[in-house]
């Protein structure tokens, strides 16, 4: 009775709802990339206040602008100290250990949410990562190894949650709504980035930085029980769909693959390709986001209140630019406008123009502090593109395989710690950010031009390498003959 009472409940509750329900779940996926974000970027807010030594203080450059060489040593005095006395190494390593545990279960993510289950993979990760962010103002009161430890753990939880959510996706997706559905749930990121570098710092001034955890963690824990409760893997496993809805969704034939054809995936070419252009967006969202407020600062000579105002318009161009992209890819394909391969390539081609004539215009906006930053503005209006570029591949070469191939592209975020030691090299040198801007725009650019050059819309054979397995094993045990993959539809685009 007890197992049966949240469905007949849910059922009760949806009876006569004409909301469709794909919509619902794109929904609940914004609000998880949402929350993702928020607990993720929110201690970069928070420990400014925690402590009473900072990133930035001091650390002006010789070749740094008149303005902020005159204001480096000031730019904080009128902040009150915090309560921890760490060092900048200790800083350091709090805030990188996150990202240390996301790379390794990022890339291992999408093949746990197709044998686990989607649904289930995101609604634990977003949970458990609720309950270690409730943990983290006691594990700062002991160490910052402690505190440390407790964001390495959740980078390992976090990584996981979005090559799931891009399975569940995968399988809710009508192809004519895709682009839209993935841009409006992913635009999440952009949204919880927001509000981790805005509402944060009105958090710590009204409730101190211990409620920025613990404001994280209650949301995370209020999300995930509804996630499982709305949520299923597939249309047809939920109780509440219109028979309108399930008519129109029984045409996406995603059935993930316990069995991986991993030799068919390491000789395509297309797979290497996506691990380079996610690479290349890492570095330029390192220059972005992680050095950002350095750069504006230290460099370009503004305070932090104007770096912060700076950085949270270009977060809010981004979250608007993710649906805004979404929507019009769409609208070109289902005006059959250019084919899928081109409007793949088209979104992709303006987010290497917006990207890199920004970051070419920064170097030459030079120590114009306005002009820099109304440039920074350029790249929250080129990155969200690629959503319905690179990040669409996976679903159109493989989408039985849609969530592996998503954390496989997780390779790439190594420049996540290649690009600040790079960085860290290249700023200590004269003209030194200049060097480091106009390298970004390179690699930016240059893993674009592969992956334009290189991509490819079609369904790959060894999407279907699951189902041939399955079908010759039980003609083998039938003891008849079959042609291999004879039932299913293949492409000429197999490697």
């Amino acid at each position: 009775m007890l197992k049966t009472f949240p469905l007949k409940n849910l059922v009760s509750w949806c009876a006569g709802w004409n909301l469709p329900l794909r919509y619902v779940v794109v929904f609940l996926g914004l609000l998880g990339s949402t929350i993702d974000y928020l607990v993720r970027n929110s201690i970069s807010v928070a420990i400014v206040a925690m402590v009473n030594t900072t990133h930035t203080k001091g650390a002006a450059m010789p070749d740094a602008c008149p303005a902020a060489i005159n204001t480096s040593y000031n730019a904080l005095a009128d902040m009150e100290p915090g309560e921890y006395d760490w060092s900048l190494q200790q800083q350091g390593i709090v805030l990188a250990t996150f990202f240390w545990g996301y790379f390794i279960t990022k890339t291992l993510g999408g093949r746990i949410a197709e044998v686990v289950g989607a649904r289930e993979t995101m609604g634990w990760s977003l949970g458990v990562c609720g309950v270690l962010s409730l943990l983290c103002p006691a594990a700062a009161h002991l160490h910052p190894l402690a505190l440390a430890a407790v964001r390495l753990l959740m980078g390992v939880a976090q990584g996981p949650a979005f090559p799931a959510l891009y399975s569940v996706l995968a399988s809710w997706s009508p192809p004519e709504e895709l682009a839209t559905m993935v841009s409006v749930a992913y635009s999440g990121g952009a949204l919880g980035s927001l509000i981790a570098l805005g509402v944060s710092a009105w958090v710590v001034e009204w409730l101190g930085w211990r409620w920025v955890f613990w404001g994280g963690g209650l949301l995370a824990l209020t999300w995930a029980p509804l996630w499982f409760l709305v949520v299923r893997n597939t249309p047809h496993q939920h109780p509440c769909i219109s028979e309108r809805e399930r008519k129109m969704l029984i045409s996406i034939h995603v059935h993930p693959g316990r069995r991986i054809p991993w030799r068919s995936i390491a000789r395509c070419k297309v797979v290497y390709l996506l691990m380079l252009v996610e690479l290349g967006n890492m570095w330029v969202v390192n220059f972005s986001s992680t050095q950002g407020p350095t750069f504006l600062i230290n460099q370009v000579g503004l305070s932090m209140k104007e770096s912060g105002w700076a950085l949270m318009a270009m977060a809010a161009i981004g979250w608007v630019f993710y649906i805004v992209y979404g929507w019009l890819s769409d609208l070109i394909l289902r005006h059959h406008l250019l084919s899928k391969l081109n409007t793949r390539r088209l979104m992709h081609i303006t987010a290497m123009v917006w990207v890199c004539s920004s970051l070419v215009g920064i170097v030459w906006a030079g120590c114009r502090a306005a002009l820099v930053a109304g440039l920074m503005q350029f790249i929250g209006l080129g990155l969200p593109a690629t959503i319905t570029s690179f990040q669409l591949t996976p679903m159109d070469i493989a989408p039985n395989y849609a969530g592996t191939l998503a954390g496989l592209i997780g390779l790439g975020d190594i420049a996540g710690f290649v690009a600040p030691i790079v960085t860290s090299h290249l700023i200590s040198l004269p003209h030194g950010w200049e060097a480091t801007i106009l390298l970004s725009c390179a690699v930016y650019l240059s893993v674009g031009l592969l992956y334009v050059l290189g991509l490819t819309a079609d369904v790959y054979d060894w999407n279907y390498y699951d189902e041939i397995s399955s079908d010759a094993q039980q003609q083998t045990v039938s003891g008849t003959e079959t042609t291999p993959g004879a039932s299913r539809p293949l492409s000429a685009g197999s490697p």
